[in-house]
């Protein structure tokens, strides 16, 4: 190579580091929700699509957008985007601008820590629906990290929080990445170095648009991004069935041990910070509900029975307009014990828009 190529070729690399991110359709970023393969595989994939986000909002003026956070079932598993409960929504005569950041597994620390995400990049969240369930604060000993994603964004956006539940995290699965070296060194390079590096932060989301683009070359239909096809649960095969009731996950998700509703429960803690957060705010948490046919050995006990009461009377006393869907959905329309049909999604949305509508969709709390 000769010398006087390399400015031109310097060059060339800046423009292509510039103008990649537009190169790339919106679909391939955002289309009704988070792109699950490519964060569950490396979740600081998230951050291009939270640019992206605020990208849009900045070139479309929007405002009263509506921010919806939750777990698998505001994410709408196991269908795919156009039947999720954010594509219902967008669906009302209104039309509401909806941006759906929920994501299977998130829990009410990731939902927090992904409000401090929005402040960071300018996002407003003046308007969130946020989902709960009764599992969202159940024992956990040790269960599950009250952080599945965004424990290192927590750690680096309000370290007193992170440092709250730091015990909770070392009990379960969760290990800080400072113990293997080189876990800790990609999330350097993805964090400081790669972020800042267009070719290398939207590697994954350039990957799928020259996928994209290739079916659509050779006239295939678009892949559909469902986790699953959804199926009533009535239908599966019942020793199928038998065997997710017997999961020790799903026996501690409806445990009747007695709830713990103060702040020594991390779950109560981080609803907290979401509630303190939202103050002054249009913020809506949605109870989603429980198959009751299937789940009747769990949901009909006086433990269970006890702790709902609890919990609903808890959360009806919260500064923030709180909608309990519990037995609101018909059992037909799950596909499991927690997730839904697309006609399930299509009705939550329903329910959660014509609540949003008659009690506050203007008014703070």
């Amino acid at each position: 190579m000769r010398i006087k190529t390399i400015p031109y070729l310097v060059v060339y690399i800046l423009l292509l580091n510039f103008l990649l991110p537009y190169a790339i359709s919106a679909d391939v970023f955002y289309h009704k929700r988070l792109p699950y393969p490519l964060i569950v595989n490396n979740p600081r994939n998230i951050d291009p699509v939270i640019k992206f986000i605020k990208n849009k909002i900045d070139h479309d003026n929007a405002i009263n957008y509506i921010i919806i956070l939750g777990d698998s079932v505001f994410y709408g598993s196991p269908g795919n985007s156009d039947q999720s409960i954010s594509a219902y929504l967008e669906q009302m005569p209104e039309q509401p601008l909806i941006f759906n950041l929920s994501f299977p597994g998130s829990q009410l620390g990731d939902l927090y820590t992904m409000l401090l995400m929005l402040d960071k990049h300018g996002i407003s969240t003046d308007h969130v629906i946020l989902n709960i369930r009764y599992a969202s604060f159940v024992l956990r000993d040790p269960y599950q990290s009250t952080l599945a994603w965004w424990a290192e964004d927590l750690r680096k956006l309000e370290p007193t929080s992170f440092l709250a539940v730091k015990s909770q995290l070392k009990q379960t699965d969760w290990h800080s990445i400072y113990k293997k070296p080189y876990e800790w060194l990609q999330d350097v390079l993805n964090r400081y170095v790669y972020s800042h590096v267009n070719l290398m932060s939207y590697k994954d989301y350039y990957q799928k648009y020259i996928g994209n683009k290739w079916d659509q070359w050779h006239n295939r239909p678009m892949a559909d991004d469902s986790l699953s096809q959804p199926e009533p649960w009535y239908i599966k095969d019942p020793q199928t069935l038998s065997d997710m009731l017997h999961w020790e996950q799903l026996k501690v998700s409806f445990s009747e041990l007695p709830l713990n509703l103060s702040e020594t429960n991390p779950d109560v803690f981080f609803i907290r910070k979401i509630i303190l957060h939202q103050k002054g705010k249009n913020t809506w948490v949605v109870m989603t509900g429980t198959n009751h046919e299937l789940m009747k050995d769990f949901v009909n006990t006086s433990g269970y029975v006890e702790n709902m009461k609890r919990l609903d009377n808890f959360l009806s006393k919260q500064p923030v307009h709180y909608l309990n869907l519990e037995g609101q959905v018909p059992d037909q329309l799950f596909t499991d014990f927690t997730h839904l049909m697309p006609d399930g999604y299509r009705m939550m949305a329903q329910f959660i828009w014509d609540a949003y509508l008659q009690r506050g969709a203007t008014n703070s709390l």
